[in-house]
């Protein structure tokens, strides 16, 4: 007679589990493929390590990714102010990250800590590229004022990796030491707390630090491709701040561009033609960059 085996519950239920467990089962879910804008994606734990994520409809894992950098002197602005032009760079076929980054305070390191906040933010996304369905490959950055800074900064400093194609600086200050610059009367204050010592009197420590922190002394041949856009009466950041850093990529032997609006101050947002200007040379830059 045959002895009846009789198993623990715990092992019945686990080859109970094995027993209806598919044979195929299926792939890591991803996100539809629909045209739609998923807000305040958290990149990290800070309140302001925030981020939205436009998406095309028709993208695919070959859809490249554009991060949008806000201005507001290191100090203010958000990630909203700029969800035009994160509308319409995804109507141009690109996937667009539209990022948050903590501010300036009195932190040890200002610069450094906003660096990182993009670095991270671009990490994220490459992470949930496969989720989001765009490519994990390659980004485009784009920065108003202190964003193309900021911008400029981290093409030129941290693209270890090759996979920022190009950069565009929308009015974006390029040298931190110019004096014209740092005399500005709303950004020498906001400099000396941002870079944490006042340039004047200059000293090799305050020249060496803000020649450090400036995308006109940081840039190398091997600097991504650069576009430049700027009112030609600017009266925040000068346009020089521009064209001196476009003469410099020449020299070097970086591809560059540069496109200055006639009558037009720091900001160009209420003119819709020159918007669509600026959309449409984006698009054509970056896809000129693979």
């Amino acid at each position: 007679m045959m002895k009846k085996i009789i198993l623990p519950p715990l092992a019945f239920f686990l080859l109970t589990l094995g027993a209806c467990r598919p044979d195929n089962p299926s792939p890591n879910p991803t996100f539809p493929l629909v045209d739609t804008t998923v807000n305040n994606l958290d990149y990290g734990d800070d309140p302001l390590q925030k981020l939205n994520l436009a998406l095309p409809g028709f993208r695919n894992g070959q859809t490249p990714l554009v991060m949008i950098v806000h201005g507001g002197g290191w100090v203010t602005g958000d990630k909203s102010e700029f969800q035009f032009l994160s509308n319409g760079l995804k109507q141009r076929g690109f996937a667009v990250a539209n990022v948050n980054y903590r501010l300036s305070t009195n932190n040890p390191d200002n610069y450094k800590m906003q660096l990182d906040d993009l670095d991270s933010a671009i990490q994220y996304c490459f992470r949930k590229a496969t989720y989001y369905t765009f490519s994990n490959q390659k980004i485009y950055l784009v920065g108003h004022s202190a964003g193309g800074h900021l911008s400029l900064a981290l093409s030129y400093t941290r693209n270890g990796s090759g996979k920022i194609k190009a950069v565009a600086s929308l009015a974006g200050p390029t040298d931190l030491f110019a004096m014209a610059y740092y005399n500005n009367v709303v950004y020498g204050t906001v400099l000396t707390t941002y870079l944490g010592i006042p340039l004047l009197p200059v000293t090799s420590t305050s020249e060496q630090r803000y020649k450090s922190c400036s995308p006109q002394y940081q840039a190398t041949s091997t600097a991504p491709a650069t576009i430049f856009f700027h009112g030609a009466l600017d009266p925040i950041v000068n346009p020089d701040q521009s064209s001196t850093l476009h003469s410099r990529l020449g020299v070097l032997g970086v591809d560059r561009r540069l496109i200055s609006y006639p009558l037009t101050f720091h900001d160009w947002w209420t003119d819709n033609v020159k918007v669509t200007n600026t959309l449409d040379e984006l698009k054509s830059w970056y896809l000129a960059h693979p």
